[in-house]
């Protein structure tokens, strides 16, 4: 019995881990790793030092850690020393999440909501007598989460992790709970009017 019990209870646990969305932080972390790889693609000398320079706008200051992680995780070699000749200049100029799309999982199934997650900024890369590589980037990418777990993904003291979502619609709301009591009330009338006769 007490084996069939720790089955359960690890089976219900790890249906409500994989029911869980990622956070919308998370979701823009993932946008900075995909620019980190795209400036990474463009540097073919792996064995040079570059210094790093981020010059991202202070509301996304918590995502230069990310990018200078990630950046040094996908094999750019880079030195604390400011001064350095080899240099990449990193900036963040949007990062966001847009709510949209508000819809229901089936007739009387859970709302789900449609998330739009934005990255957008420069690089450049220089040596000492010229700009090897400068571009933009922009990251895109969309997924839909329950409109209930909405609180549970935006991060308070982040503003750029918080959005904008629509309303739910009062109508289906009330709508639901009146039919649900309706044919709970005709269920026990028909019940109790058939066992009489």
């Amino acid at each position: 019995m007490n084996f069939k019990i720790k089955i359960f209870l690890l089976l219900f646990a790890s249906s409500l881990l994989f029911a869980q969305g990622k956070t919308n932080l998370e979701m823009i972390n993932k946008l900075v790793d995909s620019s980190s790889i795209k400036i990474a693609s463009e540097i073919t000398n792996r064995t040079v030092e570059y210094s790093l320079q981020l010059n991202s706008v202070a509301e996304y200051k918590e995502l230069n850690g990310i990018a200078l992680t990630s950046i040094t995780k996908n094999g750019i070699k880079l030195n604390t020393n400011s001064t350095k000749t080899n240099k990449i200049d990193y900036s963040i100029t949007q990062a966001g999440v847009e709510y949209s799309n508000l819809f229901r999982d089936g007739l009387f199934g859970n709302y789900l909501l449609e998330r739009k997650f934005v990255l957008r900024g420069n690089y450049s890369i220089q040596n000492s007598s010229s700009i090897l590589d400068a571009n933009t980037f922009y990251f895109t990418v969309t997924d839909t989460i329950p409109y209930d777990r909405l609180i549970f993904v935006e991060n308070n003291s982040l503003p750029f992790t918080k959005g904008k979502a629509p309303d739910a619609p009062f109508i289906p709301s009330i709508l639901e709970p009146a039919i649900a009591i309706t044919a709970v009330v005709v269920t026990v009338i028909l019940f109790f009017s058939v066992r009489s006769k």
